[in-house]
């Protein structure tokens, strides 16, 4: 009787893990090849004995079309929200629960004369112990375009009706006193600030918030015949469901009360001690805002400022430990300023000249492009104005090299033998280069002026119209001492690798005597 109770208690277990967390998605009961979203394979406690069952493989979008999307056939609701949790709203039901409940509906469909699961003699139907595979469970993310779409839904009404927006319904804050939760117009923040991957105190993790709110929500507008997003699993978390989405190609902007320009310092609003800071970034939010996918982006713990979480000593658990210089310019995350750049000098317009500039041998003049307003200057005038005009300036001052400074072409032949010397198209090359440039406000603002571009191949030599020869640094005959790649292999890397990465299709790398044509 023992060993009964003992199972019947481990299969209670695993039940309410299926039913707690019917999302996690890890694998199937069955190494089939079908890896599907709805996959949930129960999970037994640590140190289970010899005579336990192996674990129960459950599709949760199976017998949500089963029951024709009801999701109260085995949901109970409290408080206007469904539980996950099966049938009930306790934490722990009695032993035959599950089994009573399960095989019962399964009984009631076969009655039916409809596809049913199995009864109580097939008990390894359901605890197979086959080998598990992984799920095809995807994250969801919710863009900026999906966020407008819920935004702008006259189906989504505030939850006071006298509200013109529908903020409320989704965003809200909790009183740690009375235990309740409420709305404050234009502090909307992202659910993640609160809701985390797990449970924390008495706050709900992410995914329990997210389908009791969404999964509800869906539901109960699809209960009135108007459309709605999905109420299964594969609905949001199957890739191709995904890419089925629709994807505003403008979206408008977030209503928060942000602002389009501000400035970013290191010291606070009307310190005195502002001497040994460094200037002031005047900062052009709007643009930032419009080019990121989610506020989250930048803003990953808050939508406070930056400097009240990170500070100038960044001793503080709250900012991770991450003084405000680290979180600024920190290349390795794309969360710092100079990291998301860094991301953007990978892109194929950029790539072709960044890719040799080594980290920590940046030009530091480039400080100066982002680090221009003092300390007095706003003091005597209004920082938003003040970032506003600095703003506008930034990038006018681009100056064009003249189309008759730039040599047409340049014949490189020091190295000939077996090959002709190479005829290379050096102005239509460099005009290419300055075209990309072009495209990019932020290239622009980071080139101050098209002669600094001729650095992305003369790369050790000082700007000028008329740089020194690669000849003058790289030996004809190998590697110098000082590790120097020779003259040929220096030409090759700098070719053939900046045809990579900026994909120059026409010329392949491996093209010799489309460089240089070879000798009779």
């Amino acid at each position: 009787m023992s060993k009964v109770k003992s199972f019947q208690l481990i299969l209670v277990a695993m039940i309410v893990l299926s039913v707690l967390f019917p999302f996690l998605g890890q694998s199937s009961t069955k190494d089939n090849g079908d890896k599907r979203p709805d996959r949930i394979t129960t999970r037994l406690g640590a140190g289970q004995a010899k005579n336990e069952m192996p674990a129960v493989g459950f599709l949760h979008d199976l017998h949500t079309r089963a029951v024709d999307g009801k999701c109260v056939s085995c949901h109970m609701e409290k408080d206007d929200a469904f539980v996950f949790k099966f049938k009930r709203t306790t934490e722990m039901p009695s032993m035959e629960f599950y089994h009573d409940n399960c095989l019962a509906c399964h009984s009631e469909k076969r009655a039916a004369g409809e596809a049913a699961g199995p009864d109580a003699a097939d008990c390894r139907s359901c605890h197979s112990g086959e080998k598990p595979e992984i799920s095809s469970w995807n994250k969801i993310d919710f863009n900026r375009s999906l966020h407008y779409i819920h935004e702008s839904s006259e189906q989504i009404k505030g939850s006071a009706s006298t509200e013109k927006d529908n903020c409320s319904r989704c965003h809200h804050q909790y009183n740690e006193k009375t235990k309740e939760i409420f709305y404050t117009k234009g502090e909307e923040e992202s659910c993640v600030y609160c809701h985390k991957e797990t449970r924390q105190n008495d706050i709900r993790p992410m995914r329990e918030a997210s389908h009791d709110a969404c999964v509800k929500c869906h539901q109960t507008l699809k209960g009135k015949n108007i459309a709605a997003g999905p109420v299964t699993c594969e609905g949001c978390h199957d890739s191709e469901k995904q890419q089925k989405i629709k994807k505003l190609a403008e979206v408008p902007r977030l209503k928060r009360n942000q602002p389009d320009e501000t400035v970013i310092t290191g010291w606070k609003t009307g310190s005195t001690d502002t001497k040994n800071f460094m200037k002031a970034v005047p900062f052009d939010h709007k643009s930032h805002e419009t080019a990121s996918e989610t506020c989250k982006s930048c803003h990953h713990e808050t939508l406070k400022k930056c400097r009240d979480c990170h500070s100038i000593e960044g001793g503080e658990a709250k900012g991770g430990f991450v003084n405000l210089e680290q979180a600024m310019h920190k290349r390795d995350s794309d969360r710092s300023c100079m990291g998301c750049h860094a991301k953007a000098t990978e892109s194929a317009d950029c790539a072709g000249c960044h890719f040799q500039i080594k980290a920590g041998k940046e030009n530091q003049e480039s400080c100066k492009t982002c680090h221009r307003l003092s300390p007095e200057q706003l003091q005597s005038s209004d920082p938003a104005q003040l970032a506003k005009t600095a703003l506008s300036e930034a990038g006018s001052g681009y100056a064009q090299v003249p189309v008759d400074k730039i040599p047409e072409t340049v014949t490189i032949g020091v190295l000939s033998n077996e090959y002709k010397p190479s005829a290379f198209p050096h102005r239509k090359v460099v005009q290419a280069i300055f075209q990309r440039v072009e495209k990019s406000g932020m290239a622009k603002v980071f080139h101050q002026d098209q002669a600094g571009l001729c650095m992305g191949c003369h790369h050790n030599s000082p700007k000028s119209l008329e740089p020194p020869k690669c000849a003058s640094c790289h030996a004809k005959t190998g590697p110098g001492d000082d590790g120097r790649p020779g003259l040929k292999a220096a030409y090759h890397v700098q070719c053939m690798t900046c045809h990579q990465k900026m994909k120059v299709e026409t010329v392949a790398a491996t093209d010799c005597v489309k460089c240089h044509e070879k000798k009779k």
